[in-house]
């Protein structure tokens, strides 16, 4: 019986002992920061002209004030050989590479435009820009530069909105581009801490209900989302440019809107997605607006916008995707026959 009553304690004796010699267990590990994500807005609207040829751009300034510049005075590059052929018949196209050094800081200006070559005012002009504040001289830092896209044709005149249907859908097909950012988290090793970028492309893919007057679209659901170093700002990203490590092939980025009655929409329900890393937050906005002009069966022929889309990661990194895009209704493409030949 004395053993007995003296077991209890050499148990807790022993199981004292066990406990001073277990390792501690190691710490929770240090939460990774998250970023802020603050997006701008981006609309497209701007005042374009499209005359004798020569197309001029009003740069909107981030406190509101303009500087237009034009084909005939600020050209840098141009060229009709690195498009593909406009989608819609009897259309022509060219792109152009636009700068300007003033005493208020550079622009650097990519614009691209079709026309109707039986009536060049019937134009649509798109690009995007990069305005640098006074003190950098370089325009590859292009971390300094304010970014702004732009739209504009007669068909996107908000005095003349489009003639909406009552009901039924449209599906919209077309490209978009802009550029793309990355700033690498913890995961990534040496390159931590450091950001690239590039020119992306892509196709979008939209479909209208006007029954529910909503908007919905993908950038990356029918092909991967691609890049294009060299192709449009050239002098900031160029052919040489070695790419990204973290390519935007892999991301889905799911935009939806409420449509109104003048065909405009804007709105910030976005959504990114990838296979394999985990995006924690996404912010920004998409704007749009649908053409006055109707297609062969009284649809919009036409839905253009701009997309600014930040995310982030599980591991702090973060990226933007800053661009614009054209989507049009398949009987645009080809009105005989119904769909894209």
């Amino acid at each position: 019986m004395r053993f007995s009553a003296r077991t209890p304690l050499i148990l807790a004796f022993l199981m004292a002992g066990c406990s001073a010699d277990r390792p501690e267990p190691p710490p929770d590990p240090t939460p990774v920061p998250q970023p802020t994500l603050a997006p701008v807005s981006q609309p497209f609207r701007t005042q374009t002209a499209f005359v004798d040829n020569v197309l001029s751009i009003d740069v909107r300034y981030p406190e509101g004030r303009a500087r237009t510049l034009n084909t005939a005075l600020h050209l840098l590059w141009s060229s009709g050989h690195f498009l593909p052929r406009p989608p819609m018949p009897g259309h022509s196209s060219r792109e152009w590479l636009l700068t300007d050094n003033h005493h208020d800081g550079k622009v650097l200006l990519y614009a691209t435009a079709s026309w109707n070559d039986d009536n060049p005012g019937d134009y649509l002009a798109a690009g995007w820009w990069l305005v640098y504040p006074p003190e950098e001289p370089d325009i590859t830092a292009f971390e300094s530069a304010t970014r702004g896209v732009f739209i504009d044709g007669p068909e996107l005149d908000p005095a003349s909105p489009p003639d909406l249907p009552l009901a039924s859908t449209a599906t919209y097909v077309g490209g978009a581009g802009g550029v793309y950012t990355y700033t690498y988290g913890r995961d990534w090793d040496d390159l931590a801490g450091s950001s690239e970028l590039t020119e992306f492309q892509s196709l979008v893919a939209l479909t209208a209900d006007f029954d529910s007057n909503r908007v919905t679209g993908c950038l990356g659901c029918i092909e991967p989302i691609g890049i294009a170093p060299g192709q449009h700002l050239h002098p900031v990203v160029t052919w040489q440019d070695p790419e990204p490590t973290a390519l935007p092939a892999d991301y889905d980025i799911h935009l939806s809107a409420s449509l109104g009655a003048n065909g405009a929409f804007e709105d910030t329900a976005i959504t990114v997605m990838h296979p394999e890393r985990t995006v924690t937050q996404a912010a920004g906005t998409w704007h749009g607006q649908f053409s006055n002009v109707p297609d062969v069966d009284g649809y919009p022929r036409r839905v253009v916008g701009s997309t600014d889309v930040h995310f982030a990661e599980a591991d702090g990194s973060h990226g933007r995707f800053t661009g614009i895009f054209d989507a049009l209704t398949p009987e645009s493409v080809n009105p005989d026959g119904g769909g894209a030949d």
